[in-house]
């Protein structure tokens, strides 16, 4: 094979490398631009809702009373929106320490209750404050928590199912490109093996 051959070979395999590296390229800044971003937002609303709890060093069980009601909506406003109303939930804890009683309203308020009246629950009260409690399975950074490992499994499942689409796409077309090559590059090599002087033999 001469250098023209070989050269028209390489060029017609560099169009597989190409579409490699841009997918590669592809798959890498929306992996790195989507989590990066997704991460450090989700990071940042954990540390502003996260509080110190060292205060709260009495362990307790204490008892759910009531699951106060409260009508919650948009607002104002024209939207439809805006004119839902729905009703949120917010236990209330009851436990005694040292003699006397205390009954102190969760710090969530969500559409679903968390517990049910009678549900005995373990919290955590200051032994300097007893009127303080902490749930350690009902606030708002567990809550939260929870919600943002919910929408990761659903951001990443947003984000790897284009990936591999991408991907797969990609190999596709790599696939189509190379077989031609190989192609190509048999009829090239029947040509140069082709004696034009065969046909001026007898």
């Amino acid at each position: 094979m001469d250098n023209n051959s070989y050269n028209d070979t390489k060029n017609r395999k560099n169009p597989a490398g190409i579409i490699m590296i841009a997918a590669a390229v592809v798959i890498f800044l929306v992996a790195v631009g989507g989590i990066i971003p997704f991460i450090m937002a989700k990071n940042l609303v954990g540390d502003a809702i996260r509080k110190d709890t060292t205060q709260y060093n009495v362990p307790i069980t204490a008892v759910i009373t009531e699951n106060r009601v409260r009508e919650s909506d948009g607002g104002p406003g024209n939207s439809i929106a805006d004119t839902i109303t729905c009703k949120v939930y917010t236990p209330v804890y009851e436990y005694e320490y040292r003699g006397k009683t205390y009954s102190v309203a969760g710090s969530v308020a969500s559409s679903e209750k968390k517990y049910e009246v009678g549900d005995k629950v373990n919290v955590l009260i200051s032994d300097a404050n007893p009127g303080k409690m902490y749930d350690p399975e009902y606030n708002p950074t567990k809550v939260i928590d929870d919600f943002g490992h919910k929408i990761s499994g659903t951001f990443i499942l947003i984000l790897v199912v284009p990936i591999i689409m991408l991907a797969v796409l990609t190999a596709f077309v790599i696939i189509i490109i190379l077989r031609a090559s190989k192609k190509n590059k048999a009829n090239n090599d029947e040509e140069n093996d082709h004696d034009p002087n065969d046909d001026y033999r007898g």
